[in-house]
């Protein structure tokens, strides 16, 4: 067989048959295949496989329980506890144990044994009393979950203490192990641990509602408290979205008015959506969520068929401007290019000052390059990655209109991310759909959002271009790469050498490719021999410039 440079070196895998083992063996061979993998792990794997076989057995319907701890394992762990606190120091490994022991009060519905470990245990861990070694959190030396067994701990209390009593059981014994957790959904977590549903749970919200309200409310600042988060999910669970819309008026906080949204949404409520958005972008000062309250007010509006849906992409854009809401609303309705030009010429009166980028990218659209050219050339060596800096914007653009995007180029590299709808990276705002703002998810109705390129065509500013506006450009190229060039040596900023010689190169691109090589050459040799004191710029220069295809090449 001849060999082939392009045959891969990987042997061909076949799948493997992992259900078609399982159901090939009897349970007597499955149980001695879980036995030999027992043996040969290690103390920290061993536990934790033989935690999830004890789980599972008790989650099955066998009704088989494992023996409880006896009084015994009670006295030392006390005993040792006490030891710790004194001197401040426990070992991991016998913390794990009697958690284990925990664990195995807990499965055999020993709970009032459970409680008592766990609860000796877990507050000195939380409150950091007893040092087990780790630099920041105690999941780093332990093998049990110290999350689940809080969870288990509650339940624990739960289970053991009578219904008008519990509700101040239960909040006590989360305040005193949340330090090993955090508690954002307590009732969730207690549910996911719990071999069983909880009892009496329908009883136990309203005064679970009750004692988390006399909890006095964290003062200031735009994000929930944990309190605010496990008092939004017993009223979402006792009231409904109606739980959440009040508790979202009374705190006018905008993580408060999302959820309480985000609710609306999820069940395609909306008429009742656009209503809670429109409040909501009322209530809220903050620009960043304004925007995320104007785009879910107009993604409702899309999805009712609303003729004003158009106008409030609009007021998104101008609440909250970002890239993302500007690109939105210039091709909503895909307009024709007078009407997209009346947008731009709106657009460039009520940008924002100081956006340069947005005011760079509207120039282009409405095919005055002047001011766009003057913007990149004028722009900083540095700070390329911040939103308003006109570089990652702009001198793409330009590249794409000058010289198009081959994928073998480097102008087709650059260009790459106008193929594409932005992201953050050029946005001023949250974005709807993202997951930091907890806005619905990509399975559910999102705002369409078309890509530069695809505004760039709708506008047919490309096929115009003067041997005026070429220059324009090529010039503004050419001062943007300098300018980042000269910022990033003189800064030694080694991690964006790669990014400044990519951009000299894209510029010897282009101007050979309107067939200006010689100028090229000069000025590509004139920055060589101005950084020949920079051997590592010089060797990505070189790499940059070896891509370039035309006559050019470095020698």
């Amino acid at each position: 067989m001849s060999y082939s440079p392009n045959r891969s070196l990987e042997p061909p895998i076949d799948p493997p048959d992992w259900e078609a083992a399982l159901g090939a063996m009897s349970a007597d061979e499955l149980r001695a295949l879980v036995r030999g993998m027992a043996d040969h792990l290690e103390a920290g794997p061993r536990a934790k496989l033989e935690n999830l076989l004890l789980e599972r057995a008790c989650r099955g319907r066998s009704g088989w329980r494992p023996s409880a701890p006896s009084p015994e394992v009670i006295a030392g762990l006390e005993t040792f506890v006490s030891a710790a606190r004194r001197v401040g120091r426990a070992d991991p490994g016998e913390v794990d144990t009697y958690l284990r022991q925990g664990l195995k009060a807990f499965l055999a519905r020993e709970f009032a044994a459970a409680r008592a470990i766990f609860g000796t245990l877990l507050p000195p861990l939380a409150a950091a009393e007893i040092d087990l070694g780790q630099q920041e959190l105690l999941d780093e030396m332990l093998t049990e979950d110290p999350g689940d067994c809080a969870a288990r701990y509650a339940v624990a209390v739960y289970r053991t203490t009578p219904l008008v009593e519990r509700a101040d059981a239960v909040f006590a014994a989360l305040k005193a192990v949340a330090g090993t957790t955090y508690w954002g959904s307590p009732l969730a977590d207690m549910e996911r641990v719990a071999t069983e549903p909880l009892p009496e749970l329908a009883e136990f919200l309203r005064f679970w509602v009750e004692r988390l309200e006399r909890e006095p409310a964290a003062e200031g600042g735009w994000w929930a408290s944990a309190r605010e988060h496990m008092l939004r999910e017993a009223v979402a669970r006792a009231e409904g979205i109606a739980g959440l819309e009040r508790l979202a008026r009374a705190s006018r906080k905008p993580e408060a008015l999302r959820v309480w949204c985000s609710a609306l949404v999820e069940r395609d409520l909306w008429s009742e959506a656009l209503r809670a958005y429109e409040e909501a972008t009322a209530l809220t000062p903050s620009i960043p969520w304004r925007g995320d309250f104007l785009d879910g007010a107009a993604l409702a509006a899309a999805q009712l068929g609303r003729a004003d849906a158009t106008h409030r992409l609009e007021e998104a854009w101008l609440g909250a401007p970002s890239l993302t809401r500007l690109l939105r609303w210039l091709v909503a309705d895909e307009p024709n290019a007078a009407v997209l030009k009346r947008r731009v010429t709106m657009a460039l009166e009520k940008c924002p000052v100081g956006a340069f980028s947005l005011m760079g990218l509207l120039h282009v659209v409405s095919g005055d390059f002047a001011p766009a050219a003057e913007l990149l050339a004028q722009a900083h060596g540095v700070g390329w990655s911040f939103a308003d800096h006109p570089g990652h914007l702009l001198f793409p653009a330009f590249t794409w209109l000058l010289g198009g995007a081959p994928a073998d180029t480097l102008r087709g590299e650059l260009a790459l991310p106008l193929h594409r709808p932005p992201t953050m990276l050029f946005g001023l705002g949250f974005d709807l759909g993202s997951e930091d703002t907890g806005m619905p998810a990509p399975s559910r109705p999102m705002l369409q959002t078309p890509s530069v390129v695809h505004v760039l065509l709708r506008s047919r500013v490309g096929e115009h271009l003067s041997t005026k506006d070429r220059r324009l450009m090529l010039d503004a190229l050419r001062a943007a790469a300098s300018a980042r060039t000269d910022a990033v040596l003189g800064g030694k900023r080694r991690r964006t050498y790669r990014h400044a010689a990519m951009l000299i190169a894209c510029c010897v691109e282009l101007d050979t490719l309107a067939g200006h090589a010689e100028a090229a050459t000069r000025w590509a040799d004139g920055l060589r021999e101005q950084t020949r004191r920079f051997p590592a710029f010089q060797r990505a220069l070189r790499v940059a410039l070896d891509r370039v295809r035309g006559p050019l090449r470095p020698p």
